[in-house]
C-alpha cells in the first residue's frame, strides 16, 4: 500500500492507469473532506481512460440508495457495454444476484461480487477498463462487497478502480474500504489535504495568469482554507480586475452554493456546531461551545476546520459565517443566542459580548438583562458606536416592565440617538417632559434635557427647568453644580436675551466652574473659557486659555462643546486664520467620531471659511455637515450650515443652489439666536445677488438691530454692512453706503481680507460713479476705530416682544423693517427708458466691449449678476445680444452716456 499527498495525485494516477495497460490492475481509494477534490480526481481518471480507448464504468454513491441492494453495482454494469461474444448483457451469476437481491437481503453477494469480476475480466481483454465510484462511504452494502471482492483480485486484470470517500463520514462503509486499501499491496491511498501555496497559485495561475496569481494567492488561499472547491467559487464570483493582493475577496452567489454544498455534506453534531460557531462568532471558546451545545465539540471543530470553513473556532470568511446563519432556522438561532447570552453572562464576560447576543435572542426577562443592555450601551457610546449603544436600550426598553426604569432608558436611549440623529430624538421630548413631571428624572437627566429643549428651539421649557434646578443647586454635588453652569453659560451663548436673563455671568469663584483651563473636566474648561468671552469680551487671557484647550482635547478625542467654545472665542477675537487651522485639525480627527460631531466640526469649518472667502471649500463642509444629518435634525442650529452654504454659493456665483438653500423649514424660533444672525446675513446676501435689493436691505438692516438689541459688537458679523452699502449703491444711496463702508473699515481687522478689499472697490466706486470728491479713507484712518453710529429705532413690528415668566424675549425679525431712505439726493442720471440704474450701468459697459467677467470686476458683483442684468436688458431694448447695445442705447436716450 502507497500513502500518496495531494501535489503527486495526479500524477500517480496516471501511473496506475500506465501499469493497467501493461496488464497489472490497481486500485486507488482517494479520500479527503468534502470540496478537496475527490470529484475532480476521479474525473481526471475517467479522462484518461476515454482519450486512450479504453472502456470506463462509473457510478456514484447516494444516501437514497444506501439500502437497496447491489444498487452501485446496477449503476457500474449500465454504464458497461457488451463483451464481444455474450448473448446476454449480464453473466448469468450476475443477474441471478440481482434478481435475488430484488426480493429481499442479498443472500448472493459473493456470487454477485464473483460474477462482476469474470465481467469485467471479459471486458478488459479487448481493452483496458476503469472503473470509478464515487461518494462511495453512502455505497449499499452488496455492493460494497462486490467492490471490496474486487479490489482484493484486481491485480490478475486490466483494470483500474479508482474510489472516492469523505474522510469525516465515520460510516462503516468507508471505514471497511480505507481498511481493505491498508491491507493490499496493489492499492493505493491518496489523501486530498488542503491546497499547499504552490497548488493554489497554480490553480489561480489558470484564471489569472501567472503574475497576478502569486500576489492574491496568499489572500484567496486563506479565505478558502485551501478547499479547491471553495477556491474556484472565489475565482468564478470576482472577475480578475476586482481582485486585488490587498485582502481576501468577500464571496459572491457562487461561493455561498459552495459553502452550503459542504453544510450538506457534514453531519448533524458538526451541523450544530457550524451553527452554533456562527451564532457566538467572536465570543466563541471550546468551553462556551460545550455549555451552549450540552455536547464536546471538539471532533466537528476539527471537521470544520479540515473541509475550510474555519480556522482554529473562527469562519474564515463573514460570507461563509453568513450563509450558516441565512440557513439556520430563526426560533433556533434566538434560541442559541439566548442560551449564548446566559453562558457568557455566567463566566463573567464583557457586557458588550453579552448584549450582542441579548439583541438577537427571544425575549428574555431575566433580572440581570437590563441592567447588562445598559451597560453595554455606555461603553459603545464611550467608544463612539453609537448605533450599537441605540440597539442595545431598545431592546432594554422594551425589556422593561417599570415606569421609572422605562423613563430612566428613554433618557440612555435619546442620548445615543442624538449622536447619530439629533432629529430621532425629537419624538421623545413629549414623553421626556411627563417623566420630569411624574418626578421620574434625576437632576442630571433633567440637565441632558436642557440640551435638546435648547437645541430644538423650546427655551421657555427650558428656562422653567433652569429655575427648578437653580432652586436645589446648593443640594447637588460638585459634579453636578459644574455641570449646571455649564449649560448656562451656553444658554447665555445660544440665546442672547432669555439666556442672558437666566444667567449673569459670574466670576470663576462664585460659580462652580475650574479657576483654569486645563482642569480634569474639559466641558468645565469649556464653559469657563465662553463665560470669560461673555463678561470681558476676547481679552488676550481668554485666547490664550482657548489654545491652551484646543490643544489639550483635539489629540484626545475632544468633546464638542469645549471645542467649540473655544472656537468661539478665536472668532469672536477676530482670529480666523488660526480657527481655520483649528477646524481642519478637527474635521479631519472626526473620522471615529459619531454622524452629530463630525457634522458641528464640519459646520464650524464651513462657517469660518466663508469668513475668510475659501468659498469652495466652504461650500464643501457645508454640504458635508447637510449631509451627516439631516437638516431637520439640526434644529434652531440649521442656521450654521445653511448660511455658509448660502454666502459660498453666492461669491460663487451659483445662484441656484444659493436659492435651494431656502426651500429648508427653518424654527421661526432661529431669529432668537445666534445661527438666525448668520442666517439672515447669509438671506440678505442671496437677495443681493439677484437683485432684490430692497428685501436684501430688510436683512441686513435686521441684522444691524438684532446686534444692537443683543449688544453684540462682534468684527466678524459686520459683513452685513459692506453688503447693505452695495445694496444702497444698486439704489442710488451712495451717502448711506458711505457711512456703512467707512464704520466697516474702521473695525479691528477681522481676519477677512476680501470683504476689506471689496469695501475698499465699493467706496471707489461710489467716488467714481457719484463724482464724488472724498477718496477711500487712508491707512491711518481705517487703524483708528471710529465712535459707532446709533442704530435707529426698531419699526412698530418688531417693538413688542413675546413675555416667558416674566422675561422679555427677543423680536423675531422674521420680517425685517423696511430700509431708511438715503438722506442725500441722488445725481441726476440720463437713463434710457425702461432700463434701472444698475442695468444702464451694464449696459454702457456691455456695449463698450467689456465682458461679463470684466463688468464683475468693476463693479464688485458676480458674473452671474451681470448675466441676468444683461438678460433684462436684452428683454426691454428688444435686442438679441451686445451688438445691438449701443445703437439700442442711443435710440432710447438720445445719447449714450
Amino acid at each position: 500500500m502507497d500513502m500518496v499527498e495531494r501535489c503527486r495525485a495526479r500524477h500517480v494516477i496516471g501511473d496506475l492507469f500506465s501499469r493497467v495497460g501493461e496488464g497489472a490492475g490497481r486500485a486507488a481509494l482517494v479520500t479527503g473532506a468534502p470540496g478537496m477534490g475527490k470529484t475532480s480526481l476521479i474525473r481526471h481518471a475517467q479522462e484518461l481512460a476515454e482519450e486512450s480507448g479504453a472502456v470506463v464504468l462509473t457510478a456514484v454513491a447516494s444516501p437514497a440508495e444506501r439500502d437497496l441492494p447491489l444498487g452501485v453495482v446496477s449503476q457500474l454494469l449500465a454504464t458497461a457495454p457488451l463483451p464481444s461474444g455474450l448473448a446476454a448483457p449480464l453473466p448469468s451469476g450476475l443477474a441471478e444476484a440481482l434478481t435475488d437481491s430484488a426480493s429481499g437481503p442479498a443472500p448472493a453477494a459473493a456470487k454477485a461480487a464473483d460474477s462482476l469480476y469474470r465481467h469485467l475480466a471479459l471486458l478488459a481483454q479487448g481493452a483496458p477498463v476503469v472503473l470509478t465510484v464515487d461518494d462511495a462511504h453512502d455505497i449499499d452494502a452488496a455492493s460494497l462487497q462486490c467492490l471490496q471482492h474486487l479490489m482484493r483480485r484486481v491485480g490478475a486484470l486490466r483494470v483500474l478502480v479508482v474510489v472516492g470517500e469523505r474522510a469525516s463520514g465515520g460510516r462503516q462503509g468507508g471505514s471497511a474500504l480505507t481498511a481493505e486499501c491498508l491491507r493490499n499491496p496493489e492499492c493505493t491511498l491518496i489523501r486530498l489535504s488542503p491546497l499547499c501555496a504552490q497548488c493554489t497559485e497554480r490553480l489561480i495561475a489558470e484564471h489569472l495568469g501567472d503574475d497576478r496569481a502569486v500576489g492574491v494567492a496568499p489572500a484567496l488561499r486563506h479565505a478558502s482554507g485551501g478547499s479547491p472547491l471553495l477556491l474556484q467559487a472565489l475565482l468564478w464570483d470576482r472577475s480578475a480586475e476586482r481582485l486585488t493582493e490587498t485582502g481576501p475577496p468577500a464571496g459572491g452567489e457562487l461561493f455561498r452554493l459552495a459553502v452550503q454544498y459542504v453544510l450538506d455534506q457534514l453531519g448533524p453534531d458538526e451541523l450544530r456546531v457550524a451553527r452554533a460557531l456562527a451564532v457566538l462568532g467572536a465570543s466563541a471558546t471550546h468551553d462556551c461551545l460545550d455549555r451552549v451545545l450540552r455536547l464536546p465539540a471538539g471532533l466537528a471543530l476539527s471537521a470544520l476546520d479540515a473541509v475550510g470553513l474555519t480556522e482554529a473556532g473562527r469562519y474564515r470568511t463573514e460570507a461563509a459565517r453568513t450563509t450558516v446563519l441565512e440557513g439556520t432556522a430563526p426560533e433556533e438561532r434566538a434560541a442559541l443566542h439566548r442560551t449564548a447570552a446566559r453562558v457568557l453572562h455566567e463566566s463573567g464576560a464583557a457586557a458588550g459580548q453579552v448584549a450582542q447576543h441579548l439583541v438577537n435572542a427571544v425575549p428574555c426577562e431575566d433580572p440581570w438583562t437590563i441592567p447588562v443592555l445598559r451597560e453595554a450601551a455606555d461603553q459603545a457610546l464611550a467608544g463612539h458606536d453609537a448605533k450599537a449603544a441605540v440597539t442595545c436600550l431598545r431592546r432594554a426598553y422594551d425589556t422593561s416592565a417599570s415606569a421609572r426604569q422605562r423613563a430612566v432608558i428613554r433618557v440612555e436611549l435619546a442620548r445615543a440617538e442624538w449622536e447619530t440623529d439629533p432629529g430621532a430624538v425629537r419624538r421623545h421630548l413629549g414623553e421626556l417632559m411627563d417623566d420630569r413631571a411624574d418626578g421620574h428624572l434625576s437632576c442630571g437627566q433633567s440637565m441632558t434635557l436642557i440640551t435638546y429643549l435648547l437645541w430644538f428651539g423650546r427655551p421657555e421649557e427650558a428656562a422653567v427647568l433652569f429655575a427648578d434646578l437653580d432652586g436645589v443647586r446648593d443640594e447637588l454635588p460638585g459634579e453636578l453644580r459644574v455641570r449646571l453652569d455649564t449649560m448656562h453659560v451656553w444658554f447665555a451663548y445660544f440665546y442672547p436675551v432669555l439666556g442672558a436673563h437666566e444667567h449673569t455671568a459670574a466670576s470663576a469663584e462664585d460659580s462652580g466652574l475650574g479657576g483654569g483651563v486645563m482642569a480634569v473636566d474639559p466641558h468645565s474648561d469649556g464653559a469657563l473659557v465662553l463665560s470669560s468671552l461673555l463678561s470681558q469680551g476676547p481679552t488676550g487671557g481668554a485666547l490664550d486659555a482657548a489654545e491652551r484647550l484646543l490643544e489639550g482635547v483635539v489629540l484626545h478625542d475632544p468633546p464638542v462643546a469645549p471645542a467649540m467654545a473655544a472656537l468661539v472665542s478665536l472668532i469672536r477675537a477676530a482670529r480666523l486664520d488660526r480657527a481655520a487651522e483649528w477646524c481642519e485639525l478637527l474635521v479631519r480627527g472626526a473620522g471615529p467620531r459619531t454622524p452629530q460631531a463630525r457634522a458641528i466640526f464640519a459646520a464650524a469649518s464651513a462657517t469660518v471659511e466663508s469668513w475668510l472667502g475659501n468659498f469652495e471649500l466652504a461650500r464643501r463642509r457645508a454640504d458635508e455637515a447637510l449631509t451627516l444629518i439631516t437638516p431637520q435634525a439640526w434644529g434652531v442650529a440649521i442656521g450654521l450650515p445653511l448660511s455658509a452654504k448660502v454666502l459660498a454659493c453666492a461669491e460663487l456665483g451659483d445662484i441656484g443652489a444659493s436659492a435651494e438653500c431656502f426651500s429648508v423649514p427653518v424654527p421661526p424660533v432661529m431669529f432668537q439666536t445666534l445661527p438666525g444672525l448668520h442666517y439672515l446675513q447669509a438671506r440678505g446676501r442671496h437677495h443681493l445677488s439677484v437683485g432684490r435689493y430692497q428685501a436684501a436691505l430688510g436683512d441686513f438692516y435686521a441684522c444691524r438691530d438684532l446686534m444692537a438689541a443683543w449688544k453684540l459688537d462682534v468684527s466678524v458679523f459686520t459683513a452685513w454692512r459692506v453688503y447693505a452699502a452695495e445694496a444702497l449703491i444698486e439704489v442710488d444711496s451712495p451717502g448711506r453706503a458711505r457711512e456703512l463702508l467707512t464704520a466697516e473699515l474702521a473695525q479691528p481687522d477681522p481676519g477677512s481680507s476680501w470683504l476689506r478689499a471689496r469695501a475698499l472697490a465699493l467706496l471707489e466706486r461710489i467716488d467714481s460713479r457719484f463724482q464724488e470728491p472724498t477718496s477711500a479713507p487712508s491707512a491711518s484712518a481705517i487703524s483708528e476705530p471710529s465712535e459707532p453710529s446709533e442704530p435707529s429705532e426698531p419699526s412698530d413690528r418688531t417693538r413688542a416682544p413675546a413675555r416667558v415668566r416674566g422675561r422679555a424675549l427677543s423680536p423675531s425679525p422674521s420680517f425685517p423693517p423696511e430700509p431708511e431712505p438715503d438722506p442725500e439726493p441722488a445725481p441726476e442720471r440720463a437713463i434710457a427708458e425702461g432700463l434701472t440704474r444698475a442695468e444702464h450701468r451694464v449696459a454702457l459697459m456691455a456695449s463698450d466691449g467689456l465682458t461679463n467677467r470684466d463688468i464683475a470686476e468693476r463693479l464688485f458683483v458676480t458674473p452671474s449678476t451681470v448675466e441676468q442684468h444683461l438678460t433684462r436688458i436684452y428683454q426691454k431694448l428688444g435686442v438679441r445680444g451686445r451688438r445691438a447695445l449701443p445703437q439700442a442705447l442711443t435710440d432710447r436716450a438720445g445719447t449714450r452716456r
